[in-house]
């Protein structure tokens, strides 16, 4: 099955965008693309320096502008960031661009991936972990906006990359 247009993995951190973006984007022979990766490449600084320097804005603002400089003419899977779909400018690009994949993961899974994570600057909040979960519960509507959603929970990344193909076939006929 070849890649018609390029796809974004969404979800909320610890989801699996960028375990499955590489598989995925090896199954179609295409480019893989980490944004987050992109962001620290441009600002020469890691995300979570962007966020103890500058803060949250700031770095959303780099987000956009790196998410809004992909080619649309591009076949590649784009792991995203986990806050991305909170801007609608950059949910309407990437609707317009490609195909929207929603990495939907239980409350309960997110929490035994993430648990002692560092390099995840939201997690280094006074507030912890009960931050985080409203952080996910205020992104689920932007989320589920995706033209796809696949469930992770319980699945590995060979069953959830092939549900991703079934999908995009299904869509592409």
């Amino acid at each position: 099955m070849l890649l018609e247009r390029p796809i974004f993995l969404t979800g909320f951190m610890g989801a699996g965008k960028t375990t499955i973006g590489r598989f995925l984007a090896a199954q179609f022979g295409c480019d893989f693309l980490d944004l987050d990766n992109q962001i620290e490449t441009r600002a020469e600084m890691s995300i979570n320096e962007i966020f103890a320097e500058y803060g949250e804005d700031y770095f959303r603002q780099l987000e956009t502008k790196v998410l809004t400089s992909v080619p649309v003419e591009r076949r590649a899977v784009f792991a995203t960031g986990g806050g991305i779909v909170m801007a609608a400018e950059n949910r309407k690009f990437m609707r317009a661009a490609g195909h929207v994949v929603y990495l939907r993961t239980s409350w309960e899974t997110l929490r035994v991936r993430l648990a002692g994570s560092t390099e995840r600057p939201l997690l280094n909040s006074a507030e912890g972990l009960a931050h985080v979960q409203s952080l996910l519960l205020n992104r689920i509507p932007f989320y589920e906006e995706a033209s796809l959603i696949v469930d992770t929970d319980h699945k590995s990344v060979e069953e959830v990359v092939g549900q991703i193909q079934r999908l995009l076939q299904g869509v592409n006929e």
